[in-house]
């Protein structure tokens, strides 16, 4: 039971370092768009940042959910047995649905959601706690499956596909079976012990989602204003289990004494808060102020290594570019070498080839030349033979016609 009452100052410790962390750095941060598990699941259509605010508005509809179904409970029930139980499940189950609505990576946190929801309703129906409440046992029962439709309905909306893969659905169920809630303090392992490669996301994820602080600082405030809205609630529920307790124990004054003496710490850590946080936000300030100097000296290291990286590489590019022209010059001079022998044998193949064409048009030419003037030559012979033989012919006509003639005027002179 003392467990349960100190739990509000652990939930002061737990405000006072997240004040810490926003005063030392808030401002100074950009805010990714995704988160290191969402880059490994392209199936959520959301944004972090969004994403991140939706499990906040979810964890709130859950803790309001459990604490009216608690109240309800203790409302209609007798049993003191019974309202004990049924504050513990309030005391102890709102800052377990805290705890993983504020998970730094909004995906791990809307899984985590499911998995507490799917855990609660194992732990009312079929787990330690499916008698707990005796009568009211309905209620319970019935606030549990409301929430896990809730938080499925939540987590399907966030997917492209409208709904969670049967694969993964399966999954998470058998998770939790196997991880079941323990004890009327409701124990539960966190969805952070599962493995990740079942669920669609990496251990590289998961590791650089831890170290996501940007997007935490940006969402400080609405972290701040969620944990504050339970804050007093469970520091009220704790003292009336204080009470409830003392006025059953046999030894009320010993149990008066010790919570008023926890009252008396829960006030002296209130009034010290200021002070807490200023040492926290120094000592967080150093170490980021030590962070960011060891940061930057890898930054400049692996920069210089970087840059004679570089350097070498564009020496070995240039050497070998070099080595490349050279042979490319030596490949062309064989080449245009080897083109100009060919290109001068086969000139002179053609130039001789033109010259003995030439001779033998030449010798062709006077052949025909000598056969043609042989042939005008007898030509020429034949031509005087026939004038000469017409010409005797014409001699011997006008002989015979002379002749003809003289005989005739010999006749007519007779």
């Amino acid at each position: 039971m003392l467990s349960v009452v100190v739990r509000p100052g652990a939930r002061f410790l737990g405000v006072a370092a997240i004040a810490a962390t926003a005063l030392a750095i808030g401002g100074c941060a950009s805010v990714p768009t995704r988160s290191a598990a969402m880059q490994s699941s392209p199936g959520v259509t959301l944004s972090a940042n969004e994403l991140q605010l939706r499990d906040f508005e979810m964890g709130r509809n859950l803790s309001a959910r459990i604490a009216e179904a608690a109240d309800q409970i203790i409302a209609q029930s007798t049993d003191p047995a019974v309202r004990r139980n049924a504050m513990l499940w309030k005391i102890s189950a709102v800052p377990l649905v805290q705890e993983a609505a504020l998970r730094n990576d909004p995906q791990v946190a809307g899984i985590d959601l499911l998995a507490f929801s799917l855990q609660q309703v194992d732990y009312f129906t079929t787990g330690s706690g499916r008698s707990t409440f005796g009568p009211a046992q309905a209620i319970a029962i019935e606030a549990a499956r409301d929430a896990e439709r809730e938080v499925m309905t939540f987590v399907s909306s966030a997917l492209k596909s409208g709904r969670l893969s049967a694969s993964t659905d399966a999954y998470l169920r058998d998770w939790a079976k196997a991880h079941p809630m323990q004890g009327p303090t409701i124990r539960r392992a966190s969805i952070l012990a599962s493995d990740w490669e079942a669920l669609g996301m990496s251990d590289s994820s998961v590791a650089a989602t831890l170290g996501n602080v940007d997007r935490t600082i940006v969402n400080i405030s609405y972290r701040l204003s969620y944990l504050n809205e339970t804050l007093m609630a469970e520091a009220r529920w704790s003292a009336e289990l204080a009470a409830e307790d003392a006025l059953r124990s046999p030894r009320v004054d010993s149990l008066f004494g010790t919570s008023t003496a926890a009252l008396r710490s829960l006030g002296a850590l209130a009034d010290d808060m200021s002070a807490l946080l200023d040492r926290e936000r120094a000592a967080l300030a150093g170490d980021i102020d030590r962070e960011r100097v060891a940061l930057m000296a890898d930054f400049d290291r692996e920069r210089a290594a970087l840059l004679g990286d570089i350097a070498r590489e564009r020496v070995a590019i240039l050497v070998e570019i070099n080595r490349q022209r050279e042979l490319t010059f030596r490949d062309l001079t064989v080449q245009r070498v080897a083109l100009e022998a060919t290109l001068t044998a086969e000139r002179n193949s053609v130039l001789q080839r033109l010259t003995d064409e030439r001779v033998a048009a030449f010798q062709s030419a006077e052949l025909l030349a000598e056969h043609s003037i042989d042939r005008l030559g007898s030509a020429l012979r034949q031509i005087a033979w026939e004038i000469a033989l017409a010409a005797l012919l014409v001699v011997a006509a006008v002989l015979c016609g002379a002749l003809i003639l003289v005989h005739r005027r010999r006749v007519e002179a007779a």
